[in-house]
């Protein structure tokens, strides 16, 4: 036996090599397992039921492969590790599909748009138009570019992006520029003097939200609620879902920023037959997730299927809309009395056939370009008489 560690310790770097296996085998198992990242804002893989049917087809085993790329020990310092590496060592301009911008703001990578996007582009954009015919002069769409649009003179040089301009061009001519809302020009016109959009996430600013409210109470002939900087909670350390993907080691953290309004909202359960049962309500804000990663959920409780806000001014509005809106509706309680939300996510009836049942005077449509050009939910705008 001593002659064998005597043998042992003339390979002092193999000794090294397998303790350090052996050790990280040990800690690796007593590791405590997630059931999702906060960091990368997904549910982590868990350990898969095992059946040797599983096990034959190959399938029991691909599972374990995810279970322990998600539950390694260390894994938010290993991914960190990697996308530092990447960035400095290879100069990589793009990390985890985001774009690192000249100021280190991250931009959502889309160079193109798939065939299935393609597909449901135009089929959104005609659910969008005929909803519109079926309601004249009652319905505004609001389609938010993206930061990548605004900010393009950020964005590193040459980079292939998306003509979305076309696309937009494209979209309201379709839809019908009357009824269109489109913040190019004066988000362009404002971008030097306010920070519209997060650096570390793809939503917009409560700051952008509100220039957006403005040009909305503008082409409705609305008097916009008056706000100062100073009227605004701010909250550091938010780092978005853009940063989720890229890990990117220069972001710097955003601030939430939001109106502390008192006004109540209901979180409604919604039968097939439109009947509805109360789920809660509360205020505008779920401040308790302004202790988690995710900030901006803070916003309306996430998003919820149909919620009703009650609102100081005259008449109601129905917003169908994706969580760009989140951060915009509260500014709508200044104009109506009541503001019904629908998230199309949660939601899968009749958006004309609720909207005349519950009487409501108007209707936004508040989408932004990339979760408009691949969503599969807005059949619930579709006119079936």
């Amino acid at each position: 036996m001593k002659e064998k560690f005597k043998e042992l310790k003339q390979y002092p770097l193999l000794v090294l090599f397998f303790l350090f296996i052996f050790c990280f085998m040990i800690a690796d198992g007593l590791w405590p397992k997630r059931a999702e990242s906060d960091l990368e804002r997904r549910d982590l893989a868990q350990f898969p039921k095992f059946s040797f049917s599983s096990l034959v087809k190959n399938e029991w085993t691909a599972k374990y492969g995810e279970y322990t790329k998600d539950q390694v020990i260390g894994r938010d310092s290993w991914l960190k590790a990697q996308s530092l590496c990447e960035s400095l060592l290879f100069r990589k301009e793009e990390i985890g599909g985001a774009m690192i911008g000249k100021n280190d703001a991250l931009f959502t990578k889309m160079f193109a748009l798939t065939p299935t996007e393609e597909k449901l582009l135009q089929k959104n954009t005609t659910l969008v138009q005929q909803f519109i015919e079926k309601f004249p002069g009652q319905v505004t769409f609001l389609l938010a570019p993206s930061s990548s649009v605004i900010n393009a003179e950020e964005l590193p040089a040459n980079t292939p992006m998306l003509d979305e301009n076309a696309r937009l061009d494209t979209i309201f001519s379709t839809v019908g520029e009357a009824n269109s809302l489109d913040l190019r020009e004066p988000f362009t016109a404002a971008k030097d003097d306010v920070q519209l959009y997060y650096d570390t996430d793809h939503h917009w600013t409560s700051y952008g939200a509100y220039l957006a409210y403005q040009q909305f109470c503008q082409m409705r002939g609305l008097t916009p609620m008056e706000v100062s900087e100073s009227d605004y909670t701010t909250v550091p350390g938010f780092y978005g879902t853009t940063y989720s993907k890229a890990l990117y080691w220069k972001s710097k953290p955003d601030t939430i920023a939001y109106l502390d309004l008192p006004n109540a909202m209901t979180v409604w359960n919604v039968s097939p037959t439109f009947e509805l049962t109360e789920n809660f309500t509360a205020t505008m804000y779920d401040k308790s997730k302004l202790e988690t990663g995710d900030k901006y959920a803070m916003f309306l409780y996430g998003n919820n299927g149909y919620s009703t806000i009650e609102g100081d001014g005259e008449g109601s509005i129905l917003v169908v809309k994706d969580s760009y809106a989140n951060s915009f509706i509260p500014y709508l309680t200044a104009n109506y009395a009541r503001i019904g939300v629908i998230d199309p996510r949660g939601f899968g009836l009749s958006v004309a056939d609720f909207a005349q049942q519950e009487g409501y005077d108007e209707v936004l449509l508040l989408f932004n370009f990339q979760s408009f050009k691949e969503s599969t939910f807005l059949s619930c705008l579709n006119i079936t008489n």
